[in-house]
């Protein structure tokens, strides 16, 4: 029998997996060929003080990049503003820290352009029936240089016209079909990474030397994880989505990676369809990228398949013998790239050739530092019982302990499916119980009588209190007479003025 493992330790805080240096005795020569001239490249590489505009109330998201933001110590968020056509211009609330800012909403994306003009990335969350006007508008700005578009499900001929516009215009194109991208220390593109955890689990807070370039936006999670636990981490990572024409190919990414000087190594991570694959195979074979690119097409198992396989992408599906993923892994292997048996063995190659890198010098080992915090939100920690909160107010009659107001023991949701009205309300907290509809219309009726000139206007509260000082009624009358006016719903200055005029003109 296998003895029973051991309990884990749950007490402790759960962090990035602990990394021990490779120690280094020598340098090994390499044969690494010199690096091509760089070129131009259409998407523009984020920096600490890039930003953006998010199309689409999406509050979590930009929570989330914020977050993203204050650990990696920007100096100021990624987000500028929020653009969402179905409200007027206001201001909504997050947190930077500990702190709580106010972000501006625009109802269009020239207002927005316009009053923060430093912004080079627009990030469309709009659904596939309005992304391709939204898009299209954003390009028509100069200032905007990168265009990420999440939404699924974009018809292709579409897709195509973004595509054509955004090379005349030299926009670089993320999606659409994407989760985003991330830049460790940088920028984060929406969701990209996933929950503030994996980003600490990943250490996607500070760079490493790996970039990579995958179709799925959940294997980029993946990707995340495997590069983090068998290297330094990830310099920069790129999902482009899985549709037949993303907005940027693999190319695109490489030839940037190419000319970083922080990337110093590659990994793809391609799948069944397409020929893009091939497109940097013929970038490896002319000497253009020369630095080393570890590789994988996912969908090996659809040979096991009588019929070709439609997988979950729209572009995931060989439509020849060359798209398929075997055919490509091989190309792959034979053109050089560091290609495993199988996905499982990706994180070995991975660790093998980082080591490589490291003994070669190529890359120098820094000691991890102190991993950051960031608060955690009230309701999320009171979701998992990690805090627990006094109640602000208490009395008899009202509670606000629990996930809800009560009004004497009934929750504020009942109130208004029950249509209690003012009445049952003013029943509930005056009288402590529910009274009957007679009851409660009648207290509706005095509040509608007393709305306009009840007991509490300005008049009639110096008439109130100049009787209780001991003075005598008319006194008090005047005191109450004299203050009413224009501003307090009262007509008695204009009655003076026509009384006073009538006199003087013997009326």
């Amino acid at each position: 029998l296998t003895a029973p493992l051991p309990e884990p330790d749950l007490s402790a805080a759960c962090g990035p997996p602990a990394r021990q240096l490779i120690p280094v005795t020598g340098k090994k020569s390499s044969d690494k060929k010199p690096a091509p001239p760089s070129s131009k490249h259409t998407l523009v590489t984020a920096t600490p003080e890039t930003t953006s505009i998010v199309f689409g109330m999406q509050n979590r998201a930009v929570q989330g990049m914020l977050d993203f933001d204050f650990m990696c110590k920007r100096k100021r968020p990624s987000v500028e503003a929020i653009v969402f056509p179905f409200s007027g211009n206001h201001y909504v609330k997050f947190y930077w820290g500990t702190e709580e800012i106010l972000m501006p909403v625009y109802t269009t994306n020239a207002e927005a352009v316009k009053k923060h003009p430093k912004v080079t990335v627009f990030i469309n969350f709009a659904s596939f029936r309005s992304v391709y006007e939204t898009s299209m508008e954003a390009m028509t700005h100069p200032s905007i240089k990168t265009v990420a578009i999440i939404a699924e499900g974009v018809p292709e001929q579409q897709t195509r016209e973004l595509v054509q516009v955004a090379e005349e215009r030299g926009v670089g194109m993320i999606g659409p079909a994407t989760v985003g991208g991330i830049k460790p220390g940088c920028l984060r593109i929406g969701n990209t990474g996933g929950m503030l955890d994996n980003i600490v689990m990943s250490r996607l807070y500070r760079p490493g030397s790996v970039a990579y370039v995958s179709k799925s936006g959940g294997m980029s999670n993946e990707l995340n994880n495997i590069v983090c636990r068998n290297s330094d981490g990830v310099f920069e990572g790129v999902a482009i989505g899985g549709d037949r024409y993303p907005g940027s190919r693999f190319l695109d990414h490489f030839l940037r990676y190419q000319d970083d000087a922080g990337a110093k190594m590659l990994l793809l991570l391609g799948e069944v369809g397409g020929m893009d694959e091939y497109d940097l195979i013929d970038a490896v074979k002319s000497g253009r990228i020369t630095k080393p690119i570890v590789a994988w097409c996912v969908g090996t198992c659809a040979s096991c398949f009588a019929t070709e396989v439609q997988f979950g992408h729209a572009g995931a599906q060989a439509r020849g013998d060359e798209e398929t993923a075997a055919a490509k892994n091989k190309a792959m292997k034979d053109a050089g790239f560091h290609v495993p048996d199988s996905f499982d063995k990706l994180p070995e190659m991975v660790g093998q050739v980082y080591i490589q890198l490291v003994e070669e010098g190529v890359i120098v080992e820094q000691h991890e530092g102190e991993t950051p915090q960031v608060p955690m939100d009230y309701t999320w920690a009171k979701k998992l019982g990690m805090v627990r909160k006094p109640a602000n107010f208490i009395s008899s009659i009202a509670d606000d302990r629990g996930e809800e107001l009560t009004y004497c023991g009934v929750t504020i949701s009942d109130v208004f499916a029950k249509e209690m009205g003012i009445g049952g309300v003013l029943s509930l907290l005056w009288f402590r119980r529910q009274l009957p509809p007679t009851c409660t219309k009648f207290i509706e009726m005095i509040l509608m009588v007393t709305a306009d000139h009840g007991p509490a206007v300005s008049g009639a509260h110096n008439t109130i209190v100049t009787a209780r000082a001991g003075k005598d009624l008319v006194s008090a009358l005047c005191s109450g007479l004299l203050t009413i006016g224009p501003r307090f719903g009262g007509a008695l200055d204009d009655a003076a003025k026509m009384f006073s005029q009538a006199l003087d003109s013997g009326v």
